[in-house]
């Protein structure tokens, strides 16, 4: 009896919590790399095994891509949520899913917004709920490649992982020291590689060296980088994201192990 009492108080174990992407942008403003962008985000996230990162803990699901009218007048990248996003919810921007946890990852910077670094991220209060807020450098260009789009696709893949890792209550450095191709560190430039989606460019150059690589850029991540005294570690960049297989075309929405 006691057996059935006790079984019959289990519980079923928690899934993953839902992040929904929102791909938002400055309408008019730096934003001639959207389409491509878009075609990048698709492969990431619904196409390659990003989410296995989070081994179960949570899950990024695409929701769109969005253009806002810019400022008035430039916005330091902490008043994007309160001042440019909030109020564009349920109106150009859609109301959040009541299962999920949204997540604004902004494409932008002069002259509409200032980000002193190529990325910045946070977690944030918008409509009353707790948000994801992750910033996209796109002017001026943040890596010597003389190739914007080769900086937003790596700097993306870098705001998504620890904007997620930073709601989920880790450290942000999954993505810093070697794993962000630090000079100081053994091998930093084996951190940048290509994700080889249908479409994805070719060669190109990730400005470390003179190294080239098919696909989008992206880059490695280490789990060591949760903790925040990692931030400028030379880490082990443990997690690679890859392209799904041709058997197992869905595996962006498994959850790892």
């Amino acid at each position: 009896m006691l057996a059935l009492l006790l079984a019959g108080c289990a519980r079923e174990p928690a899934g993953p919590e839902v992040f929904g992407l929102h791909a938002v942008w400055f309408e008019g403003s730096g934003d001639e790399d959207r389409e491509a962008i878009d075609r990048f985000l698709a492969c990431l996230i619904e196409g390659s095994t990003l989410n296995h990162y989070w081994q179960g803990e949570a899950r990024v699901e695409l929701r769109g891509s969005f253009t806002l009218p810019p400022p008035g007048a430039p916005l330091d990248w902490d008043a994007l949520a309160p001042a440019w996003i909030e109020p564009q919810i349920g109106a150009a921007l859609p109301t959040p899913r009541a299962d999920e946890t949204p997540l604004y990852l902004v494409f932008g910077g002069h002259p509409d917004v200032w980000v002193g670094a190529c990325g910045r991220n946070s977690v944030a209060t918008i409509v009353g709920r707790r948000a994801g807020v992750g910033v996209v450098r796109t002017n001026p260009l943040c890596w010597p490649t003389g190739d914007r789009l080769r900086t937003e696709t790596q700097i993306a893949a870098h705001e998504i992982v620890e904007t997620v890792d930073r709601a989920l209550g880790h450290g942000t450095c999954a993505g810093g020291g070697t794993c962000r191709g630090r000079s100081i560190c053994e091998g930093y430039c084996d951190t940048f590689i290509g994700l080889e989606c249908p479409g994805a460019p070719t060669g190109s150059f990730v400005g470390c060296e003179d190294r080239r690589v098919d696909g989008w850029v992206i880059q490695r991540f280490g789990y060591e980088g949760r903790d925040p005294d990692r931030c400028d570690a030379c880490i082990e960049c443990d997690f690679t994201p890859e392209v799904c297989p041709a058997d197992r075309p869905e595996c962006g929405q498994e959850q790892g192990s």
